[in-house]
């Protein structure tokens, strides 16, 4: 199993064992405790940063109720070599920091800020660290933690720099709270509670997210998918797809015929004004799977039986679709199942039809056709039987009674974890049972606490953002599957995409970005436009990637990527008016002498591009909050080591243009920043 899915997909507790040595594992243990005198119940959880943003009303972790809390952070600070160093928070409640076991800051109020620790020297290595914070009585908290040194200004520790010991005290109950923490994922994306209704209604505003999605619909099916192919899928999901969510829900091969052969008589007339089908190119489309990372998220073969892989293979991908439907799928793959973790590309119908005839080259010579027909009324009644339409949307009544969610708790070995005939059969790996099991025995209440930073992690794995990103030292596997695109993908193709004018961008300013800091980078609800498809224009114009849509999950991941790095889903920019006319005129000045060389700014076009092309910058004032901008300029390659971006300010924080600003670059860097955004919204 890929190590990015470790979180979420499995039971970490089987792949984390307790080592008799001890092992520096990336991101901190977090401890959460609810200050309530009658709760002895604590939650630990892994977290890449210290970082929490817990508004009144909510909760820091699913397994805690709203209310006064305290979190402990727990691990080790990796320092590559010796270091001065002043830490600091930000927020409020109260924040203590220990390092080798002595406290070395504490702040609380409304702001957490103001207080800096003396200056520390570290030695290169790793130093056990803690941060206890405390929220307010509201049950209301917020945190960062930040570090300077005598070559960089103050900003948030980066998450490689946090670490924790493999057989540190907190080993145990993190195993165990990270079982039910996968077992309460498995139940709420496999659809547990679409049959098993729970003791209280979901309210969609606070509830776990994936509880609340269903399944594809399956109105009009029988216009999209070819009967002999559902007919196969409804007996075996996972002889398609290892990773199927959907269980064997059928006893005998003339069982899925049945349901095939009533499935495949829910039609829809085709519309009146329907155009004549787009005539597709086979060597374009071969250049769009290349060029989209398709190859990250799929197979070109077919998968064999048991292969460890989290690729979804797309041989045979004429024998599912019906003439026109494969092209309709590409250009709206939410249209009939708004949760799938299919990217929308936002393709046109030619580019879709060039996709389409080159995935349906990839045929499965092994099919085996069916020719007996199942019974379209014996369908009707098993569809009913079986619970099919408490997942799917169809034209049928449910006939299925099942137990309420509450009594699975003592039966919990029985029914679908018991994988025999007469109930769904998911075929649930033992340690995923056992995750499950534990669940419904001690964290049921979790699924009506949705928490955004869980939730934005959770998504990270679910729609393979890795496939196409990188994030802290880990490389995207789009680079990975790099060779064997080139195994296959046609001469004619390859050549179509080196035309690529390589004056555009140089090859580091050619892969998507990295997603390392994506939650204080980016403004919450620009990424949320990003995620939805409402931002058309593309920041980076010379990139052949292109950044897909996931609409039904826009809001609450833009909201958890915040959260994650301790930050509110808006942003109010704090500049004291009367600075705005000096402040933007000293910035234009600035952007005219250094930025627009690489940077268009608006409609005025960069005039000197060296290695690479960079974003717009009017672009650049509406993706990005501030505090991460000047962090950016100040010292790039602390961000991006690989970076073409010039750093313009020595380690003092000083400039070149010393009449400037009397030559801060801190002033003459916010300057640009306050002359960008005296342009109005939308300017370019």
């Amino acid at each position: 199993m890929n190590l990015r899915l470790l979180f979420g997909v499995a039971v970490l507790a089987v792949l984390y064992p307790l080592q008799a040595e001890d092992a520096i594992l990336d991101g901190l243990v977090v401890e959460f405790r609810s200050k309530a005198k009658d709760s002895g119940h604590a939650d630990f959880r892994l977290q890449r940063r210290v970082a929490l943003f817990v508004e009144k009303g909510t909760s820091p972790t699913p397994f805690l109720s709203p209310g006064p809390f305290q979190a402990t952070w727990r691990g080790v600070l990796r320092l590559e070599k010796r270091e001065r160093l002043y830490f600091s928070f930000a927020g409020f409640g109260k924040a203590v920091l220990l390092i080798n076991g002595e406290e070395v800051l504490h702040a609380e109020g409304e702001d957490l800020s103001t207080l800096e620790s003396e200056r520390l020297r570290l030695n290169g290595g790793n130093h056990p660290i803690e941060i206890r914070f405390t929220s307010a009585d509201s049950g209301a908290g917020r945190l960062r933690f930040y570090w300077k040194g005598r070559d960089f200004a103050r900003e948030t520790i980066p998450p490689k720099s946090f670490g924790h010991n493999s057989t540190q005290s907190t080993a145990e109950p993190f195993l165990h709270s990270t079982q039910i923490r996968v077992g309460r994922l498995l139940v709420a994306s496999h659809g547990c509670f679409r049959c098993h209704q729970p003791a209280k209604a979901f309210d969609p505003r606070t509830a776990m997210s994936e509880a609340l999605a269903t399944g594809p619909s399956l109105l009009g099916i029988g216009s999209r998918l070819k009967e002999a192919w559902m007919a196969d899928w409804i007996l075996n999901p996972k002889k398609f797809r290892h990773t199927a969510r959907m269980p064997e829900l059928v006893d005998t091969p003339e069982e899925a015929r049945h349901l095939a052969r009533f499935l495949s008589t829910l039609k829809i007339p085709p519309p009146k004004d329907l155009k004549p089908a787009t005539v597709g190119d086979l060597n374009r489309g071969a250049s769009l799977f290349s060029s989209s990372g398709c190859i990250s998220c799929h197979l070109v073969k077919k998968e064999k039986p048991g292969q460890d892989t989290d690729r979804i293979s797309l041989v045979g991908m004429d024998r599912k679709f019906l003439p026109g439907a494969l092209s309709q799928f590409l250009q709206s793959p939410g249209q009939h199942f708004s949760w799938t973790r299919m990217p929308d590309f936002k393709l046109s119908p030619q580019e879709a039809s060039d996709l389409a005839l080159f995935l349906r080259e990839l045929a499965d010579s092994s099919a085996v056709p069916v020719s007996d027909l199942g019974d379209e009324e014996k369908g009707r009644t098993l569809f009913a039987q079986r619970g099919c339409a408490t997942c799917h949307q169809a034209p049928i009544e449910n006939s299925l009674q099942a137990p309420p969610f509450s009594a699975l708790a003592n039966n919990a070995e029985k029914g679908c974890l018991a994988d025999v005939g007469g109930s769904p059969r998911f075929g649930f790996s033992p340690d995923r049972q056992t995750a499950i099991i534990q669940f419904l025995k001690k964290g049921q209440d979790a699924v009506h606490r949705m928490v955004p930073h869980e939730f934005a992690n959770r998504q990270f794995n679910e729609l393979r953002c890795f496939a196409c990103h990188t994030r802290d030292e880990t490389e995207s596997l789009w680079n990975v599957y790099t060779e064997e695109l080139d195994a296959w993908l046609p001469k004619a193709s390859r050549v179509e995409v080196e035309k690529e004018n390589p004056g555009l961008a140089h090859p580091s300013n050619r892969i998507p970005p990295s997603l390392t800091y994506a939650g204080e980078k980016l403004r919450a609800d620009w990424t949320r436009s990003l995620l939805d498809g409402t931002i058309k224009k593309k920041s980076r114009p010379w990139m052949p990637a292109r950044m897909p849509a996931f609409s039904a999950h826009a809001k609450k991941l833009a909201e958890g990527l915040a959260h994650s790095c301790g930050l509110a889903f808006e942003e109010k920019p704090v500049v004291a008016k009367e600075e705005l006319p000096k402040m933007a005129q000293a910035g234009a000045r600035m952007a005219s002498i250094l930025c627009i060389t690489c940077h268009g700014i608006g409609a005025r076009a960069p005039t000197a591009v060296f290695e690479g092309q960079g974003i717009n910058l009017l672009d650049s004032r509406e993706r990005m909050r501030r505090e991460h901008y000047l962090r950016w300029m100040l010292n790039p390659y602390r961000i991006n080591p690989a970076t073409i971006m010039p750093k313009f300010a020595d380690d003092e924080g000083r400039s070149g243009l010393i009449d400037l600003l009397d030559g801060d670059a801190r002033r003459q860097f916010d300057a640009v920043w306050i002359y960008l955004n005296s342009f109005p919204p939308g300017k370019r």
